[in-house]
């Protein structure tokens, strides 16, 4: 199925059409007991108080809670500024631009040597309100990504660190520091809170692996070639989760383009994923070379069990053996949850409208 591209124009006058749609009075995502009522009003940016996604996660802070944001709507285009309709038919028309690719040595290889920090400019929604990333995304999509907003209206975050989860493909991407590489390969590291990143990108030309040897990744699997000095990757098999705009499919499948400037690695991803994005997506990537050499600061191997514990699904029972809950146990969670963000968001809601029946409650 290919993904059906709006032009950027489109887009454009859509967005800035709904941001006049506003109603001071109107329903907003912080007063709404039915998010999925308000259908009409998830593209406006008055119905999340004109805060940007980013802005919306922090939420959860009591300093900003509820507050207006700063979201300009058009500030950045999330439209891919290709003609492709998906990442394969891309990476091959960039694969074919540069000849097949340029063929390093250990000595032409270019120095990526460093630790840098940086991310993306737009990989969620960037400096545009909230609601300019509901025209991107499929009628179902949308709905999850409003019921994510809806959430985080209400100081209800979801991180995977809290439950020892990897942060998946988009926090590698965002997350990364260190680049090495050699001639038939480059490695893209990270390390966060609780957590580590690795991505092996070939570019040996071994190609992906065969069709019955696929299947989904939490990085994905990633091949590349050099067109100079620029790494082109190509990137599939990656397991569905959230990140970027909102939660992806293991459809998913991305193109990137790194250079390095200066003390700066310059790059670009582009999304396609035709059950979540109306048109692929783009994001510029920016990583600056950090110039701080304290030792301290260099990133570590970290486990989610270093600060949380192992998991509570798996436990010591009261003989001594090492036991697991199971399905209708009270603390059970279910680790192949593929929306595990959901579950947690509707069963506290059926919790407290349980408890909002009880004789416990006082109207609180």
């Amino acid at each position: 199925m290919s993904a059906v591209r709006i032009p950027a124009a489109s887009v454009a006058a859509v967005l800035a059409g709904m941001a006049l749609a506003g109603s001071i009075d109107a329903q907003t995502l912080f007063t709404t007991e039915n998010f999925r009522a308000d259908q009409e009003q998830w593209a406006d940016p008055a119905y999340y108080h004109n805060n940007t996604v980013r802005e919306m996660r922090n939420m959860d802070r009591a300093a900003v809670y509820g507050l207006e944001g700063t979201g300009k709507v058009g500030a950045a285009d999330l439209v891919s500024p290709y003609p492709y309709t998906s990442a394969w038919e891309h990476y091959q028309a960039w694969l074919a631009a540069a000849d097949g690719g340029t063929r390093h040595t250990s000595e032409t290889i270019p120095d990526w040597r460093g630790r840098f920090s940086g991310g993306a400019d737009r990989l969620e929604g960037g400096l545009n309100p909230a609601s300019s990333v509901v025209p991107m995304l499929t009628p179902q999509y949308q709905e999850y990504f409003v019921q994510d907003m809806w959430a985080l209206a209400q100081g209800r975050s979801w991180g995977p660190n809290a439950f020892c989860l990897p942060g998946g493909f988009m926090t590698a991407v965002t997350d990364a520091e260190e680049f090495i590489a050699t001639p038939d390969r480059v490695w893209i590291l990270g390390a966060g809170n609780n957590r580590n990143y690795i991505r092996w990108i070939y570019t040996d030309d071994s190609g992906h692996s065969a069709a019955d040897y696929q299947y989904p990744k939490w990085h994905g699997e990633s091949i590349g070639f050099w067109d100079g000095d620029a790494l082109i990757v190509h990137t599939n098999q990656i397991r569905a989760w959230k990140g970027g705009l909102t939660e992806f499919t293991d459809r998913l499948e991305t193109v990137e383009r790194y250079r390095r400037v200066g003390d700066t690695i310059e790059g670009e991803i582009t999304l396609y994923d035709a059950e979540v994005y109306v048109t692929p997506v783009y994001s510029k990537l920016s990583y600056d070379l950090e110039a701080d050499p304290r030792p301290e600061l260099r990133p570590l191997y970290n486990t989610c069990t270093d600060t949380n514990g192992p998991a509570s699904k798996v436990y010591l029972d009261e003989r001594g053996f090492l036991n697991e809950r199971i399905p209708g146990d009270p603390l059970y969670w279910d680790a192949t949850d593929p929306r595990p963000w959901a579950t947690f968001m509707d069963s506290s809601e059926e919790r407290y409208r349980r408890y909002r029946e009880s004789a416990d409650y006082e109207g609180d």
